[in-house]
């Protein structure tokens, strides 16, 4: 069976924000916390999260099970402890931490227990600077099993684990070349790639090559799954996170 790996990407300086976004409280965690549950209750292979700016503390903040990048240099040390970085082979009978509560924002049944979760890794990009595809391509290099990877925003802590799934499923059926989700009022994340679209991305230069390679596009090699459902917003300035908790203290 080929394999799925998912990839969170943690790097940013969260320069709009002022602070680190990733690690703002959500939900009785922090946003990253959110995202990366979401991401572990779907039926992924593989989680890799890719830190970057304040690694030590966003590593940290998950309790860091760590990888070295793929050039050794990046290598991060522990999440805080000084440990070596290391991956866990996924075991279908481990069961999953328990979950975060149930949330108004329809992601109930995304919290419905699970017989075993992915293992997750953490791997640092010594080069985040330069954007996310650096990002990217630092995760799909240290995972060279991979078919197929589905890219998801550590900024995203309304992402659904159902929209997830669907996108795996849509691997399994018609191997796509890649694909996004068409929500009700626009494409967002997750994005689905395949190894040989990593390998075209490996290629391009300048800003916004997913978005260029995946948005922009009339490309009829990019699929556009349908989510019926409004999109999940990022946290990218404080107004973004107050409307993020507004909504959640409505919601309630």
């Amino acid at each position: 069976m080929f394999s799925v790996t998912a990839v969170v990407l943690a790097a940013g300086a969260s320069e709009r924000m002022g602070e680190p976004k990733l690690l703002l409280p959500y939900r009785g965690a922090t946003v990253l916390d959110a995202t990366t549950e979401a991401v572990t209750a779907s039926a992924v292979d593989r989680v890799i999260v890719v830190t970057g700016a304040r690694a030590e503390e966003v590593e940290a903040s998950l309790g860091a099970v760590t990888s070295s990048s793929p050039s050794g240099g990046g290598a991060a040390e522990g999440g805080g402890g000084g440990q070596g970085l290391r991956s866990e082979p996924f075991d279908p009978s481990r069961q999953r931490p328990e979950a975060l509560p149930p949330s108004p924002d329809g992601r109930e049944e995304d919290d419905a227990h699970r017989a075993g979760s992915p293992s997750m890794i953490v791997v640092r990009n010594p080069d985040y600077r330069c954007g996310n595809m650096s990002s990217l391509l630092t995760a799909t290099a240290v995972d060279p099993a991979a078919e197929a990877f589905i890219v998801v925003p550590g900024d995203m802590p309304t992402i659904r684990t159902a929209a997830l799934d669907s996108m795996i499923e849509l691997w399994f059926e018609t191997r796509p070349w890649a694909a996004v989700a068409e929500y009700d009022d626009r494409i967002a994340h997750p994005f689905l790639l395949s190894r040989t679209a990593v390998d075209a991305m490996d290629q391009m230069t300048g800003e916004k090559v997913l978005g260029r390679l995946l948005i922009d596009t009339d490309d009829d090699r990019v699929i556009r799954l349908s989510v019926p459902h409004k999109a999940p917003r990022d946290v990218n300035t404080p107004e973004d996170y107050e409307a993020l908790v507004r909504r959640r203290s409505v919601d309630q």
